[in-house]
């Protein structure tokens, strides 16, 4: 079993950080087995936090990678290849001389299925909020009737008022998310709309 250095350990943390190695990789990288790898973590309390450093800005660093490329399949974008063309000049045809430019431009549009899956987990986040925000009021309808029992004993105008300001900002924010909810829905089945249209055009083609 390989004698931990330092040198190899800070080898071991800049691959992961840097070049996003997996354990596996690195193993391979340094010649160690994944035995002596945790083994290394678990007698060098430095390097363990060393280890755990360099994952999580790996792990960052794919995250915002990951959330690029997304936003890149949610944008409209143009690409444009240009070519140049070369012939042989008379005089010497040995020697190429240029004819032309070649402009071709290719309108991507934005990715439809990437669109659903970001309006599916937005819907699950809404109807999720909206499942707690129920069950809020349930709780409050539940200590309601003793609030009523100790109003009707000692009875104040003004707490009477204030109690019900929790649920009028639960009745608020349940009307804000069913709005937010809508949208989605409607987003979703525009979506739908598009994508038909798409496939239509496409067997018109054919």
């Amino acid at each position: 079993m390989a004698k931990y250095n330092q040198e190899l350990a800070e080898k071991i943390t800049s691959l992961i950080a840097e070049e996003l190695c997996s354990i596996s990789d690195i193993c391979k990288a340094t010649g160690i087995s994944r035995n002596t790898f945790y083994k290394w973590k678990r007698e060098n309390p430095g390097f363990d936090k060393e280890i755990e450093d360099a994952m999580s800005y790996r792990n960052e660093t794919l995250l915002s990678m990951a959330y690029s490329s997304i936003k890149q399949r949610l944008e409209r974008y143009t690409l444009v290849e240009e070519k140049d063309i070369y012939t042989p000049n008379e005089a010497d045809p040995e020697e190429m001389v240029f004819k032309s430019k070649t402009v071709h431009k290719k309108e991507h549009l934005p990715d439809l299925r990437t669109i659903k899956m970001i309006l599916d987990r937005a819907d699950k986040s809404m109807k999720d909020k909206a499942c707690k925000r129920e069950s809020e009021i349930k709780d409050v309808d539940i200590k309601e009737p003793q609030v009523a029992t100790l109003t009707a004993t000692i009875p104040y105008p003004e707490e009477t008022d204030n109690m019900q300001e929790p649920q009028q900002a639960i009745t608020s924010e349940n009307s804000i998310i069913q709005k937010k909810k809508n949208s989605v829905e409607n987003m979703k089945k525009n979506i739908k709309i598009l994508s038909g249209s798409k496939s239509q055009r496409s067997a018109r083609h054919r």
